[in-house]
């Protein structure tokens, strides 16, 4: 199974003495597509800005590590990562809501 992530052992979670295929960053993330489904099947589409607000802990989590202010740990880049995917899949929902919405307009149905 090939996912788009670094698989550093290190930033991972292991299971029975394996790391997972991805790292916790990545896992978080997965799982905040899963959430997010189900949470927009609940909520239906949400405003933009409240799916923006869910995405910036990982990036100040992301950019804080990278900048050397500091040394993330797993468990919280597996929550900020949750956020994030969270975050994004009603984002993206949301576009795509506003998007089907203007072409209904504009195709007059």
């Amino acid at each position: 199974m090939w996912f788009a992530c670094h698989r550093r052992p290190d930033r991972s979670f292991f299971w029975k003495g394996r790391p997972f295929p991805v790292c916790a960053r990545c896992t978080g993330l997965y799982v905040g597509y899963g959430i997010g489904l189900l949470l927009s099947l609940w909520l239906g589409p949400l405003a933009s800005f409240w799916s923006v607000v869910l995405i910036i802990p990982l990036l100040i989590d992301s950019f804080t590590q990278y900048w050397q202010w500091r040394e993330s740990t797993n468990p919280l880049r597996l929550i900020t990562g949750m956020l994030a995917g969270t975050g994004i899949v009603l984002l993206t929902i949301g576009f795509a809501y506003t998007a089907a919405l203007a072409l209904t307009v504009v195709d007059g149905y």
